[in-house]
């Protein structure tokens, strides 16, 4: 049976943030909503990364696994009659555990009790103070800078929307949702050298497959495709914002400098490993396009 290390494709004993970075990296592979066929893979990532990424029972974990232990529960085993017979090596060892680790962590824990105990008293004054110390502040500054009975109209606050990364999905709920082929699950290997941002989307016969952002110099593989001709179009641009109102044709956001568009003119065939590489400008079996014939139907594209 693979060990918890194992399904996240780490060394044992590896720590907290290899943890956290691999679960990342396999959550976009196998989450239930991306690949609907790794759900229980998924469930068995999961599993190992609430107990490695947790210090307590990742200690518990690595201390079983080092000894060869079982995972049989505490309470099973404290209704057990103990018939192990251990070596010296080992005796020394628990005794080791007994003495120091686990001395340590009652010690934490009385030590966090004791700071949960602590009277509101200590920091109220510090709560009402620091309020008042701003105010007084602003009020101070506004006198000094305008003069009276001058106004000024309201600052203009520009919202951003949160950046994206690389290997999200914009325009998928617009395209009418991502579509997997575990079957074929042929692999595009995409790489972004434009000097620019990319937003790249697929369309089969059938209509949409998948949509993928890549940043400039970054490399991006969509798998689970179907082995047929696909059709590719992609949007580059800067400062990629899901809020962007200018976009007429959809509601999703854009680019909001530099936005250009384009679409293959004639269709692509995948073969078992393939790769795409898009240069600035007008790329090999590509045309540019304008937004609007960017966002039309998915069945004109196929």
């Amino acid at each position: 049976m693979a060990t918890h290390y194992e399904i996240l494709g780490l060394n044992p004993g590896a720590g907290i943030s290899e943890v956290k970075t691999a679960f990342r990296r396999l959550a976009k592979l196998y989450h239930p909503d991306k690949n609907p066929a790794g759900k229980d893979h998924f469930t068995k990532i999961l599993k190992a990364y609430e107990v490695l990424s947790d210090p307590t029972l990742k200690s518990s974990y690595d201390y079983r696994l080092n000894n060869g232990l079982s995972g049989v529960s505490r309470e099973k085993k404290q209704t057990t009659t103990k018939t192990w017979s251990f070596d010296e090596k080992e005796l020394k060892r628990r005794q080791y555990y007994n003495d120091h680790i686990k001395k340590y962590t009652k010690t934490n824990a009385h030590f966090a009790t004791e700071q949960e105990k602590k009277p509101y008293n200590e920091y109220k004054y510090i709560l009402f103070a620091t309020p008042l110390a701003v105010a007084l502040f602003l009020l101070i500054m506004a006198l000094a800078t305008d003069p009276p009975h001058t106004y000024r109209s309201k600052p203009v606050i520009l919202k951003t929307s949160p950046a994206l990364n690389t290997g999200d999905e914009p325009y998928t709920q617009f395209f009418g949702g991502a579509r997997f082929d575990s079957i074929h699950n042929q692999k595009l290997l995409i790489k972004n050298t434009t000097g620019q941002d990319v937003v790249v989307c697929l369309f089969s016969a059938s209509g949409f497959l998948r949509s993928c952002f890549i940043r400039n110099n970054a490399i991006a593989e969509m798998g689970q495709l179907p082995k047929k001709s696909l059709v590719i179009l992609y949007s580059s641009g800067v400062q990629f914002s899901t809020s962007k109102t200018a976009n007429e044709f959809c509601k999703e956001g854009g680019f909001t400098i530099n936005p250009h568009f384009y679409k293959s003119n004639k269709p692509i065939e995948l073969t078992p490993e393939h790769e795409l590489t898009l240069h600035d400008g007008i790329n090999s079996n590509f045309e540019e396009i304008n937004e609007a014939a960017f966002f039309i139907s998915p069945v004109t594209h196929s």
